[in-house]
C-alpha cells in the first residue's frame, strides 16, 4: 500500500517540538519533525500515526489548524526567575492531571468522613517572620529543632519528615515515571515538585529523578506553600539569589531554616575546620542536606562573600550536571515493582480507596485507575503497606 502524504500546518510542529523538550522521545522523531517543518520532508499518514504514539500526542491534534490550548494552571505558579516552560510537556500534563484526580477524589472521601479544615493550611499567609513560620511548622511536624540529629542521611530525613506529614493529613505522592510507564520519565529540568493547595487534602508531587538533598528540600519548600496557602510549581533551586518573587523567597528561607537552623549552623560552622569546600562537604553530612543548602546559609551569615559563594555554586553546579547526565545513561534499573509502587503512593489515600471500595461507595475500576494498579497489584500494594486482605 503506498503512503499517503498528509498536510501540518507549521505552527502545529512547532508546537508539537515544544511539547516535547522535555520528554525522552527518540531522536529519530525529533529529526523527522524538524525536517517537516524545514519541509525537507512531507509527513504520511503513517509517519504520524508513528510519531503519535511517541511523543504521547493524539493523532488529530496534528491536524488542527491551531495549537490546542491545554489547561496546566500549576504552571502559572512556577518559580520566578527559572527556566521558561513555553508548553507543558505531555508526561507533566499527565501526570497532574491524576494528581488533581487524585485530590479531588481525597478532599470529598475526608469531607465525607466529617473531616474538617486543616488548621495549618495558609496560617502563614500574613507572616513574614521566617523563624516563627518555621518553629510553627516544627512544632505541627512534632520536631525538635536539631531533629535531622536522629536520622543516618537526607533519604532518612525525607522518609521521616514524609511520615509526619502524613500524619497531618497531607497527600505525598512521588515518581519519576508517567504511571507506571519506564518509558515516560519526568525531566528534572522541567519540574522538581508542585503542590495543590486545599483546605482539607493538600498534595504534594515529589519528582524522584532529583537527588535525595534535592527531594529532601522540596519536600520541606513545597511544605511551606501549604502553610503559606500557595500553589507551588517548584523548578529552580536554593542557589537561585535572584529570585523575585518575596513567596519563594521565604519558602525558601523557611525550608533551610528547618534543614539547618541558624543558631545551629554559626555554631558548627566555627567548629568545623578545612577550606570552605571542606566546610560545606563536611556541613552538609552534619544536617542530611545538599551543600546549596549549606552555601547559602554561609552568605546569608556573611561567613563568605557573594564572589565565593558564586564560585562555590558553580562547582556544584557542574557535580550535579555531572549526576543528572549519569541517571539519564543509566538504564532502567527495574527493581522490586511492589517495592516502586509502595514508595510512589500515600498510604492514607490508598487505605482510603480500599475502605470505600469495601462500603460500596467507590468502583473497584476507580480504584484501579487512580492507582495505576489492577486487582491483583493492589491487593499486594495493601497488604504489604499493612492494610486488610482485598
Amino acid at each position: 500500500m503506498a503512503s499517503i502524504n498528509v498536510t501540518i500546518k507549521p505552527e502545529i510542529i512547532s508546537w508539537v517540538l515544544q511539547t516535547v523538550q522535555f520528554e525522552n522521545v527518540a531522536s529519530s522523531a525529533i529529526e523527522l519533525l524538524n525536517k517537516w517543518q524545514s519541509g525537507e520532508k512531507t509527513p504520511t499518514f503513517n509517519q504520524v500515526e508513528d510519531i503519535s504514539k511517541k511523543t504521547n500526542i493524539p493523532f488529530g491534534y496534528f491536524f488542527l489548524d491551531k495549537p490546542p490550548v491545554e489547561q496546566c494552571p500549576i504552571v502559572d505558579y512556577r518559580t520566578a526567575n527559572s527556566i521558561a516552560i513555553p508548553e507543558p510537556s505531555r508526561n507533566l500534563m499527565d501526570t497532574l492531571d491524576l494528581m488533581i484526580d487524585i485530590q479531588n477524589w481525597m478532599t470529598d472521601y475526608v469531607i465525607e468522613n466529617g473531616q474538617d479544615e486543616l488548621f495549618y493550611v495558609g496560617s502563614a499567609a500574613a507572616k513574614k517572620d521566617i523563624k516563627s513560620i518555621a518553629e510553627d511548622m516544627r512544632k505541627a511536624l512534632e520536631i525538635q529543632k536539631e531533629w535531622y540529629t536522629t536520622s543516618s542521611g537526607a533519604a532518612d530525613s525525607f522518609r521521616l519528615l514524609k511520615g509526619k506529614l502524613d500524619n497531618l493529613g497531607i497527600v505525598v505522592m512521588m515518581s519519576g515515571i508517567v504511571g507506571n510507564n519506564t518509558h515516560r520519565k519526568l525531566n528534572v529540568e522541567e519540574f522538581r515538585a508542585f503542590t495543590l493547595v486545599n483546605k482539607y487534602a493538600p498534595l504534594i508531587f515529589i519528582n524522584t529523578c532529583d537527588s535525595d538533598t534535592g527531594k529532601l528540600f522540596s519536600l520541606l519548600h513545597e511544605l511551606t506553600h501549604i502553610w503559606i496557602g500557595v500553589n507551588s510549581f517548584y523548578n529552580d533551586d536554593i542557589s537561585n539569589c535572584n529570585n523575585d518573587s518575596a513567596t519563594e523567597q521565604i519558602c525558601n528561607a523557611v525550608a533551610a531554616e528547618i534543614l539547618v537552623p541558624d543558631d545551629m549552623f554559626a555554631m558548627e560552622w566555627e567548629k568545623t575546620s578545612g577550606n570552605n569546600l571542606e566546610k560545606l562537604e563536611n556541613l552538609s553530612k552534619y544536617f542530611r542536606c545538599s551543600q546549596y543548602v549549606i552555601a547559602r546559609k554561609a552568605l546569608s551569615a556573611e561567613k563568605i562573600s557573594y564572589k565565593i559563594y558564586s564560585e562555590i555554586v558553580s562547582v556544584l553546579n557542574k557535580q550535579y550536571k555531572e549526576w543528572t547526565e549519569k541517571q539519564k545513561e543509566r538504564k532502567n534499573p527495574g527493581g522490586d515493582f511492589y517495592k516502586n509502587l509502595e514508595s510512589k503512593l500515600d498510604h492514607r489515600f490508598v487505605y482510603s480507596l480500599a475502605a470505600s471500595a469495601r462500603e460500596g461507595r467507590t468502583q473497584y475500576t476507580e480504584v484501579y485507575r487512580l492507582t495505576n494498579t489492577n486487582r491483583k497489584t493492589f491487593g499486594k500494594l495493601l497488604a504489604d503497606i499493612g492494610g486488610a486482605t482485598w
